[in-house]
């Protein structure tokens, strides 16, 4: 589970192609790849670019906060 949200963003055509797609910088797509996940306000966008996914698979796959959040 700690790699679905940057298997996520690779289906959706990439680090270059998410930010772009968002209107987000490169770097803030490739820090949600590598290790934060994409952030829960902008899952509906991402739900909107591929109807497949969903905000209870994006909440289930979440990567865990390593301060001991979530």
């Amino acid at each position: 589970m700690l790699r679905a949200h940057a298997a996520i963003i690779d289906r959706l055509g990439g680090r270059h192609a998410v930010a772009d797609l968002l209107g987000l910088r490169y770097e803030t797509v490739k820090k949600w790849a590598n290790r934060a996940g994409i952030p829960a306000r902008h899952w509906h966008r991402i739900c909107a670019l591929d109807p497949t996914i969903t905000a209870e698979y994006l909440s289930r796959t979440k990567p865990r906060d390593p301060r001991g959040g979530r």
